[in-house]
């Protein structure tokens, strides 16, 4: 038996109590409506006239803001302002039989003590209900709607996000079952709770996964004070269980009004780095960061191209029989307005992992030719070689778009030379084939760039119609002291002579390296010791000057 029959009363008087200094502004206007009809009751005539009804107004108002014992008391004092002091008609002064004011002072506090107690359960249902939504019901642990509840007034405006990946749960499941593992991250939910200050929060946003918040600007101390929760021996049933984990971590800065999943994205890819890793947990997220980094690079090429923020170098090749220019290779330079000179090594994979390959190509072509017409005017007949993407290749508008480009610029086909990897050629050999085919029918050149940093073989590269292959520069940085090096240089020239092809080797740097490779027979060499990359104008100058 409840020895306190009163408590559940007096619990709703104070919940009424604090709703009161919530709002007090609106029990101010109650109060005053109460005078207020009382006068439009009296000069209307009195009780006896229909107007005395408008007094439900603020009586239900009372009991729908503030609950049923301030709904209650608006009702007596309703009742009795519509009461005794209130006659049946004013002309005549006739007062009311008290039967009928006592009745009305019942129904009066009874109106608003039933939608003051309605209201009220109403209230504290839907809070119930929120309450439910906002805890996994299996573990007991707040989840992920929890967080529209934690105001910002609860942590600093800068604070440390946290991401704890339980990396054996599924071992646990399958060895101990559901109920076990459930129990474990009740009981790890615990442990943090209890090792956090009040104004931290930690939810359960997935299986196994947790998210930590904690006003503590800085990732080693907040990283320690998880690490020695997870450490405590964790007793199920009386099985010690061990946990497998990994943490990621980020700053937060500037946390906004309500707290979104959005807090911890950086923290859940630090945590995934960590697992992918075996790392126990990494502070800061790398892969995040260098993911927004690149993001901004391609933001920005976009328009870099119209901003005039590209140029075109080029690279002789040297014809190491007559050592005359053989050729020149275009490479597109970017000289952004903020970071400086982008090395293509990091915008262009970048690049080719969009259809900005297909703006980038175009633009290189293009102007490419346009430096080759000018070489012609001026007596120099070089052929230029252009870099062409998988992508590029696989583009079914691409052919098209390069035959117009080409025949704008009124440069010869067979002037015209394309410098694709063997990856390149690899990812969809049977369209290479055809595509390349149109190109060599008109007299377009193909060159096999970075021959030897893939992993094809010349006897498979004899399928598509290639003119000229070209060794990766790799191979020229040991080529004078590691003879294995030397041997597989050697043999890769005669047998891409012996096949027909015509050799590139790129990356001389010395005079002793040239001589080498020339000693082997090699057609064309390009690399700093014959000349750097350079601009038009400064090519135009080197054309007129003899070399070698």
């Amino acid at each position: 038996m409840n020895k306190h029959p009163d408590s559940k009363a007096i619990k709703f008087f104070i919940a009424d109590w604090l709703t009161l200094k919530k709002n007090p502004m609106i029990m101010v206007i109650i109060v005053l409506m109460l005078p207020v009809i009382y006068g439009i009751v009296y000069s209307t005539g009195g009780i006896k006239f229909v107007y005395s009804h408008t007094m439900y107004i603020p009586i239900i108002l009372a009991g729908i803001f503030y609950g049923a014992s301030f709904g209650a008391t608006i009702g007596l004092a309703a009742a009795i302002l519509l009461g005794p002091l209130m006659p049946i008609d004013t002309i005549t002064g006739e007062l009311q039989d008290p039967v009928n004011w006592i009745y009305r002072l019942f129904i009066f506090v009874m109106v608003g003590s039933i939608i003051g107690y309605a209201s009220t359960k109403l209230r504290r249902d839907a809070i119930k209900i929120e309450t439910m939504m906002s805890i996994n019901q299996e573990t007991g642990i707040p989840n992920t709607n929890a967080l529209k509840r934690f105001h910002q007034k609860h942590i600093t405006p800068n604070c440390t996000a946290f991401t704890i990946l339980i990396n054996n749960h599924h071992s646990i499941i399958d060895v101990l079952g559901t109920d076990v593992y459930h129990t474990l991250i009740h009981q790890i939910y615990i442990d943090l709770s209890n090792g956090l200050n009040k104004q931290s929060l930690v939810v359960q946003s997935d299986a196994n996964r947790l998210w930590v918040l904690m006003p503590i600007e800085s990732l080693e101390a907040g990283k320690d004070i998880i690490i020695e929760s997870l450490n405590q021996s964790k007793i199920i049933n009386d099985i010690p269980l061990y946990i497998d984990y990994s943490i990621g971590a980020a700053m937060i800065y500037g946390v906004s009004q309500t707290i979104s999943p959005k807090v911890f994205i950086e923290s859940d890819s630090s945590a995934r780095y960590a697992q992918r890793h075996n790392l126990v947990y990494v502070l800061g997220d790398k892969t995040s960061y260098q993911k927004r980094v690149e993001y901004d690079l391609l933001a920005s090429f976009a328009k870099a191209i119209n901003n005039q923020e590209t140029f075109l170098v080029y690279q002789p090749k040297i014809n190491m029989k007559t050592g005359r220019i053989h050729g020149i290779e275009a490479l597109i330079r970017w000289n952004h307005p903020g970071q400086g000179l982008i090395s293509p090594s990091v915008f262009i994979p970048l690049i080719e992992e969009t259809k900005l390959i297909h703006t980038l190509t175009d633009w290189v072509l293009k102007h490419a030719l346009l430096q080759c017409r000018k070489m012609i005017d001026a007596g120099h007949r070089v052929p230029v070689a252009i870099n062409v993407s998988a992508k590029n290749l696989f583009d079914p508008l691409f052919f098209d778009r390069s035959i117009k480009i080409i025949k704008d610029s009124g440069v010869p086909y067979e002037l015209i030379k394309f410098e694709l990897t063997e990856s390149t050629l690899m990812a969809n050999p049977e369209d290479s084939k055809a595509i390349l085919a149109k190109f060599v029918k008109l007299g377009i050149k193909i060159a096999i760039d970075d021959f030897g940093s893939g992993y094809s073989s010349l006897a498979y590269l004899t399928q598509f119609p290639i003119h000229f292959i070209k060794i990766d520069r790799l191979f020229m940085q040991d080529v004078m002291t590691n003879p294995a090096m030397l041997t597989i240089v050697k043999s890769t020239i005669d047998l891409s002579k012996n096949l027909g092809y015509g050799v590139v080797v790129e990356g001389i740097e010395t005079k002793e390296v040239s001589d080498l490779i020339a000693s082997y027979d090699c057609d064309f060499a390009q690399g700093y010791y014959y000349a750097y990359p350079m601009t038009s104008e400064k090519l135009n100058e080197w054309l007129t000057k003899p070399h070698h």
